[in-house]
């Protein structure tokens, strides 16, 4: 058994972690909080494998929408815009007209 596995066990007999599955959770919360350029590949990678959205991978690389963009940007990847169905477009459209006046 190596040091890591010693350590693991020693935190799980304490009761500070209920599993090791908590544990592993904390310790990549912690890990991702304190290495933002690791936040920043993992909210890419999920925006990427359209497993988040724009505004959520932003929120997860700790950045606002347009710095995410930006760094979509400098690797090459493009923005992806949902399709939109004509009955909703129509009814925002109308909205805003609706607003305006």
């Amino acid at each position: 058994m190596n040091l890591l596995e010693k350590e693991i066990n020693v935190l799980l007999e304490k009761g500070f972690y209920k599993s090791k599955e908590e544990l592993i959770d904390d310790a990549c919360r912690a890990l991702l909080r304190n290495r933002p350029q690791l936040r920043l590949e993992v909210a890419i990678s999920l925006y990427v494998n359209e497993e988040v959205s724009l505004s959520k991978a932003a929120e997860i690389a700790g950045a606002c929408i347009e710095e995410f963009k930006e760094s979509l940007k400098d690797r090459g990847l493009s923005v992806k815009v949902p399709p939109i169905a004509k009955e909703e477009l129509d009814e925002q459209t109308n909205l805003i007209l609706k607003v305006s006046k």
